[in-house]
This record gives C-alpha cells, sequence and structure tokens, in this order.
C-alpha cells in the first residue's frame, strides 16, 4: 500500500517538474507586456492543487483502510459437539479457517467447526 502511495507521489512529481520546465521556457520566450497582461489561474496554482488533493485523498484512503484491518472482530467457533469457544482476533488477522488472536495464538479451524464472526461495538 505504501509503495502504491510513493509511486503515485512520485509519478505527480515528475508531472509537475515537467510542466514547470515548459512553462519557464514560454515564460522566457513571451514579450515583457504579454506577461503583465496575462491574469487568471496560473497553471502552477492548479498542479499544486491537484497534488494536494491527490495526497489528500491518498492519506484519508490510507487511514480508513487502517482503521477497517484493526477492527476488533468476537469469533465463537462451535465445535461438532456442540463446544463454543470465543475468541477475538483483528480482521486483518483472519485468513480464510485460520487467525491469530489478540494474545497470539494461531487458531486454525476444522472442517467441521461453525464460525460465527461479529464486530465490537
Amino acid at each position: 500500500m505504501l509503495t502504491k502511495i510513493l509511486f503515485t507521489l512520485a509519478v505527480i512529481v515528475v508531472i509537475a517538474l515537467v510542466f514547470r520546465h515548459k512553462g519557464e521556457q514560454k515564460v522566457a520566450k513571451a514579450p515583457e507586456r504579454v506577461r503583465k497582461d496575462t491574469r487568471g489561474v496560473q497553471s502552477r496554482t492548479v498542479i499544486y492543487a491537484l497534488l494536494a488533493l491527490i495526497v489528500a485523498i491518498s492519506a484519508l484512503l490510507f487511514v480508513l483502510h487502517w482503521q477497517d484491518q484493526h477492527e476488533i472482530v468476537n469469533i465463537e467457533v462451535t465445535d461438532g459437539s456442540g463446544n463454543k469457544v470465543s475468541y477475538q482476533a483483528y480482521k486483518k488477522a483472519i485468513e480464510g479457517r485460520r487467525f491469530t488472536t489478540l494474545d497470539g495464538r494461531n487458531v486454525t479451524l476444522g472442517d467441521n467447526d461453525r464460525v460465527e464472526m461479529t464486530g465490537t461495538e
């Protein structure tokens, strides 16, 4: 996840540098009176605004994903003979029929085990 964010930021920085370089070439060739008369939003402002928006959205998605994966889930396992055992684990620690509890126990469920998972509230 972190590499995706870093790669996206690297691409944005490269694009910003390319636009900056092109903008410097155009400004150097433009006559003095044309530069003073132009009004409106500069491309630099738009690029930095988009960059800030993308970074903010990426940070928000990262935080939301992290919160979702660190949600504590109550797991109730009922074996074939009807015995019930309760566990708690992070959502990210559940992998199919295996999970790691909050206290570090690795649990592998059998084929006859019935599982009920509920989130804590």
